[in-house]
């Protein structure tokens, strides 16, 4: 615990910032390298697609199986890297902001999801099922599914974007209330070699990736990537609400720092692929959340997010198809919050509050697959998973919880779907 009656003020110079001149040169280097990357690519355009095409792309609802988008029971919106590239979307949420339905608030510290009017206050987005790759992001405390600057993937690697909305939970899996949001990455030979990309941009924004990908003649595919990104974020907020002479008037100044560094993998061989990710993310608060001292730079937030997912998929005999998948995740989040415990009256006494969160889970699914007549589908399956570890600690001047535990769950599921001749219709089971 740090107990200090003396608190550092926002404004004091914490490291030097880099010359906007090197943010320039990142900037040139990386579009040469961008421009030759994307001179070998040949991504298909979804808007010159006709009508008989679009009806025939499919979805991955949540690795159990691929379906058409006419066949999806619900309302689908695919987002492709040729739109991200064209709007220019920093992240998920910029993503989501632009989709039928969707809204995005941010309080300088997360960014929380909406749809049709509904946006529960302080919910970490626990009713939306996120994934990479079918891999499950929610993590196994909060249920946070992560669509800012903390989500463990840089936006320059989505392939496309997969949205399913409505309740769904029985069909795609736990959150799926208010929709699902899959996100297909990038294959290594879409790359075909080494792409940069870097930005820069005001309030001392900078940001660079460096990714190589490629597929070899022996079936070998891997894509590797890293991303750094740091930003000084607004240096004058100005909040109503502490609009004193104790407060600096309601200005926070130089309290919205950002940064993050992530790194993302993933090699396929014939049936087996291994992917993963690190991801770790620090934000300043400068809303004086919580009650804590206004215009204070000790207020900040560590996310880290981690997971390794090893998936095996090979068509059998009878044209069953079998899926298999391991995994271990990862989750950390810290938070540090001044306090002034002195009473009213009394000379400020100032310390640190930490809030810690720690979680780790393995687990496993597999299932059988098979269409019947070319239009039914028939899936036999069953998951498990372990947290074996899930810490939370609070303390403030002295330790007020330390709680240890360990969860875990497993389901049997048999799913149907149906389509009735010369009908769209679906039933399930």
């Amino acid at each position: 615990m740090e107990n200090s009656r003396l608190s550092p003020t926002c404004h004091q110079p914490k490291f030097r910032r880099p010359h906007p001149f090197i943010g320039i040169l990142v900037v040139l280097f990386s579009a040469f390298m961008s421009a030759m990357s994307w001179a070998n690519e040949k991504t298909p355009d979804i808007t010159e697609l006709s009508v008989e095409d679009l009806m025939e792309v499919t979805i991955e609802t949540v690795s159990k199986f691929e379906q058409r988008v006419i066949e999806a029971p619900a309302s689908v919106s695919i987002i492709t890297n040729e739109e991200i590239k064209k709007y220019g979307y920093r992240n998920l949420a910029d993503l989501l902001r632009g989709v039928r339905g969707f809204f995005v608030n941010y309080d300088r510290a997360y960014h929380y999801l909406g749809i049709r009017g509904f946006s529960r206050g302080g919910d970490y987005n626990t009713r939306f099922l996120l994934l990479i790759d079918g891999h499950r992001i929610n993590e196994t405390i909060y249920d946070t599914a992560t669509i800012g600057n903390e989500l463990p993937l840089d936006i320059d690697l989505i392939d496309r974007v997969e949205i399913i909305r409505g309740p769904g939970s029985s069909l795609y899996g736990t959150n799926a209330i208010f929709g699902i949001i899959n996100i297909i990455t990038r294959k290594g030979g879409d790359l075909k070699g080494f792409e940069a990309s870097g930005e820069a941009g005001s309030l001392y924004t900078y940001k660079g990736r460096l990714s190589y990908g490629n597929k070899f003649e022996k079936g070998l595919e891997v894509l590797v990537s890293g991303s750094l990104y740091d930003s000084q974020g607004d240096q004058k907020l100005y909040y109503g609400e502490y609009d004193s002479p104790a407060t600096n008037f309601g200005i926070a100044k130089d309290c919205d720092d950002e940064g993050y560094g992530s790194f993302f993998g993933k090699a396929s061989f014939y049936d087996f692929t291994l992917q993963g990710a690190y991801h770790k993310r620090k934000k300043e608060v400068p809303t004086g959340s919580w009650g804590t001292v206004f215009n204070s730079q000790g207020n900040r937030i560590i996310d880290e997010r981690a997971y390794l997912d090893l998936k095996y998929e090979r068509e059998l005999a009878y044209e069953l198809k079998f899926k298999g998948r391991l995994y271990y995740d990862h989750y950390f989040y810290s938070g540090d919050y001044i306090f002034d415990f002195a009473a009213p009256g009394n000379p400020p006494l100032l310390a640190t509050a930490k809030d810690r969160t720690y979680s780790e889970a393995v687990g496993g699914e597999m299932n059988l697959s098979k269409t019947l007549f070319k239009k039914h589908k028939l899936i036999l399956g069953g998951e498990y998973r372990y947290a074996f570890r899930q810490d939370q600690a609070y303390s403030e001047i002295i330790p007020i919880f330390d709680d240890h535990r360990a969860g875990w769950n497993w389901a049997l599921y048999l799913w149907g779907n149906f389509q009735s001749p010369g009908f769209h219709h679906l039933s399930s089971f």
